[in-house]
């Protein structure tokens, strides 16, 4: 149980994160309300409040795992870093072994793991794909504009590929069959077809005191 001032700010946000955790351990079908509830430290006549029913909580934590994925937020951090690092860096990111970053990912594979027959649901994720993909995006065209990325390719059209392979990717090792390095030399093979080429004047630079 995180403590007093590692908790989200509102009691909302308390059982999302609850859930987010709940949900990572036991999956979309086995999940208690009232274990998300002891969790966060409200009683269940609030959870009720915010989420009148089952499938209202699973699109909250749902959208409470695509707004916290680390290749959206971690993404335009660090302007230091050339556009094809930072891209690099978030995406790598996806596969942290934490377990927040696992239960992050766990809810959004069981969400589009499978048809969605809940309308406002399917809208909610395609709206999340939206975003991720336009963040990506941007991300490929700052390296671009730095001339750390090259692509012949329509930047969305790259942004989409990642996306997906990253998608992919994390369903493989949320199953088991690869490890997060697996998982990430993978991503290089693909991240390193639109990586510039530095020159020899660029190594030598680089290999300057």
């Amino acid at each position: 149980m995180p403590t007093e001032t590692q908790k989200p700010a509102s009691k909302r946000d308390r059982i999302l994160a609850a859930a987010a955790q709940v949900i990572g351990e036991r999956g979309l079908d086995a999940f208690v309300v009232k274990d998300i509830t002891a969790l966060a430290g409200v009683t269940p006549q609030l959870t009720y409040y915010h989420f009148p029913n089952r499938q209202a909580l699973v699109r909250g934590v749902f959208q409470y795992a695509a707004e916290r994925a680390p290749s959206v937020n971690l993404l335009h951090l660090d302007r230091e870093a050339s556009g094809y690092e930072a891209l690099r860096g978030a995406l790598h990111a996806e596969f942290d072994d934490s377990p927040e970053v696992r239960d992050l990912n766990l809810i959004w594979n069981e969400v589009t793991a499978l048809p969605i027959e809940d309308p406002e649901l399917a809208e909610a994720v395609r709206r999340a794909t939206e975003r991720w993909n336009e963040q990506v995006t941007i991300g490929i065209l700052r390296g671009l504009a730095d001339g750390s990325i090259v692509t012949a390719a329509a930047p969305q059209a790259v942004a989409e590929l990642l996306t997906a392979l990253v998608e992919g990717l994390s369903q493989r090792w949320l199953a088991g069959l690869i490890s997060p390095d697996d998982a990430r030399r993978t991503l290089d093979v693909v991240l390193s077809t639109i990586r510039r080429a530095r020159s020899g004047r660029d190594q030598a630079a680089q290999s300057l005191p």
